[in-house]
């Protein structure tokens, strides 16, 4: 399909005369007529109008390339979204882990960590929400994976503690038995949650 053609499928598409096209443009007729016998081009201003006009871009009409469907403007649209939110989790992230740990060099006992668990768990929620939001399909992972690598920190920390009944009043000192059961739950939530949103969901859509 050649320029020409494009304009007057698009044209027609739209339910539009070339009276009423050359209109909207602010063309005359026989302007538009000439683009669709093939005698001369739109303006560079003039394709930007039809391409907003007719919801293309103006390499389609130039080129052709293949029209946008509507799943792919949703998944654009939930692209956009869930980046947005990932993003806001992970500085909710950061922030819970830095008041966390400045806490912790001040001296503090272990339950003044809650505070930023709080701020994590808003960012936890947010995570979940850009995954849901982007239905697996236009997840940004690198980015999904950042934050749920960060968010397992405080709870790992938290759980190892309880779990050991340390009460340290700062950052612990070497304890080798902390160290590894802060390893292993920092594991386990990580490489649960990343294989259950991530790397199953892909092995499902490889199968269908």
């Amino acid at each position: 399909m050649t320029i020409e053609e494009r304009i007057q499928e698009l044209r027609k598409r739209k339910g539009l005369s070339q009276e009423q096209l050359a209109e909207m443009l602010g063309v005359s007729r026989q302007a538009v007529s000439k683009w669709e016998n093939g005698q001369s081009l739109p303006e560079v201003e003039k394709l930007i109008t039809m391409g907003e006009l007719f919801g293309v871009t103006i390499d389609y009409i130039l080129k052709g390339d293949s029209l946008p469907t509507e799943d792919d403007r949703k998944q654009h649209t939930s692209r956009n979204g869930s980046q947005i939110v990932s993003a806001v989790a992970l500085m909710l992230i950061l922030i819970g882990i830095v008041a966390t740990f400045g806490q912790l060099s001040d001296g503090v006992y272990t339950m003044d960590i809650y505070g930023g668990l709080i701020l994590e768990s808003v960012g936890i929620m947010l995570v979940m929400i850009s995954w849901f939001l982007a239905s697996g399909r236009a997840l940004n992972k690198p980015l999904f994976i950042v934050n749920v690598l960060l968010a397992g920190i405080l709870p790992s920390l938290l759980f190892s503690q309880l779990l050991l009944d340390l009460k340290p009043n700062a950052i612990p000192a070497f304890n080798p038995m902390l160290i590894l059961v802060f390893a292993f739950l920092y594991l386990a939530m990580c490489g649960i949650a990343i294989y259950f949103t991530v790397i199953r969901k892909k092995k499902r859509k490889n199968i269908l």
